[in-house]
C-alpha cells in the first residue's frame, strides 16, 4: 500500500532557507513541497491555490508577519497543520497559541537541525495519517448508501446518512439537515428535529458528494444549506442568512462574497 502524502508548502523570506528546507524535506518519502513563498501575500496565494495540508512558516517577515498569515487564515475558517521556522525561539508559545484553532501546530528552530526537522514532520504525519485514514473510513460508510439503494440514489441522493466513529453511531434524514458548517476539523450537521451533530475527521468536500445538488448549495469553503430551508437573506456589511426548517429557525453569518450564492438558490 502506498504512503499517504503529505502536500506542503513553505513561506519564509530568505531563499536559502528555503532551499535548506525542501532539500532536507526530499529524505521524507511522506511529504511533498507543492510550492514555496517570499512573503505573506504570495503565501496566502499559494495557500488557495495549493490547498495544502501542512504549512511551513516562518514568522519574521517583512511587511506582514506569519502570525498576520495565521490571523487570515483563521479568519477565513482555513486551517491547516502549521510547523514554525524561526530563528526567534522567544516566539514559541505565542506561536502556539496562535495556531491554537488550527489542525496541528510545532516549531523548529533556525538554523534548522535535520532531526528535529525529521523528527516534528513525523509527529504532524503521524497525527495526519490517522485522521485521514479515519475520513476515508467514514466516506466510505457514507457511499455505501449509494450502493445499498443504487436507483433511489441516482434520482434524489439518499434519504439517510450515517455518522460513526468509536462511541456512537448517528442516521439522520437528508431532508432534515439544515445547513453543515467546517469547524476545525470536524463538520457540525444543524438540523431541524436536533441539536447539532459534530463529525470528526470529515471534510466538507466529502459531504458536498453525497448530498442531493438539487436539494443543497455550498456556500464558501465552509458552508452547505439546505437550498428549502432559506427563508431571508440579510445583506450589508455583515450579511446573514436565515433558515426555518419544520419548528425550528438557525442564522448564521456569511462572507458578503457568498451572497450571491445564497441568491442564486432561489432561482
Amino acid at each position: 500500500m502506498n504512503p499517504l502524502i503529505v502536500k506542503s508548502v513553505i513561506i519564509d523570506d530568505e531563499l536559502p532557507v528555503r532551499r535548506t528546507l525542501r532539500s532536507m524535506l526530499t529524505s521524507l518519502p511522506e511529504v511533498s513541497v507543492v510550492g514555496e513563498a517570499s512573503n505573506v501575500t504570495e503565501g496566502l496565494d499559494l495557500i488557495t491555490e495549493q490547498k495544502p495540508d501542512l504549512i511551513f512558516l516562518d514568522i519574521k517577515m517583512p511587511i506582514r508577519s506569519g502570525f498576520e498569515l495565521l490571523d487570515e487564515l483563521t479568519l477565513q475558517q482555513q486551517f491547516y497543520g502549521v510547523i514554525f521556522v524561526s530563528g526567534y525561539p522567544d516566539d514559541a508559545l505565542t506561536a502556539v497559541q496562535k495556531a491554537a484553532p488550527h489542525l496541528h501546530s510545532d516549531f523548529v528552530v533556525k538554523p534548522i537541525d535535520p532531526l528535529i526537522l525529521k523528527e516534528k514532520f513525523r509527529l504532524f504525519y503521524n497525527k495526519w495519517r490517522a485522521d485521514k485514514e479515519h475520513e476515508i473510513e467514514l466516506t466510505a460508510q457514507l457511499e455505501k448508501v449509494f450502493s445499498q439503494n443504487p436507483e433511489s440514489a441516482a434520482l434524489s441522493g439518499p434519504r439517510f446518512l450515517t455518522f460513526q466513529n468509536s462511541v456512537a453511531l448517528h442516521r439522520i434524514e437528508v431532508a432534515d439537515i439544515m445547513y453543515c458548517e467546517s469547524a476545525n476539523k470536524q463538520i457540525n450537521v444543524y438540523c431541524s428535529r436536533q441539536e447539532h451533530l459534530n463529525v470528526p475527521n470529515l471534510t466538507l468536500d466529502s459531504l458536498e458528494k453525497l448530498l442531493p445538488a438539487d436539494h443543497f448549495i455550498r456556500i464558501g469553503k465552509s458552508h452547505i444549506l439546505n437550498k428549502g430551508a432559506i427563508s431571508y437573506l440579510e445583506k450589508g456589511a455583515r450579511p446573514k442568512c436565515r433558515l426555518v426548517l419544520g419548528n425550528r429557525i438557525r442564522e448564521l453569518l456569511i462572507y458578503a462574497s457568498n451572497v450571491w450564492k445564497v441568491e442564486e438558490s432561489y432561482l
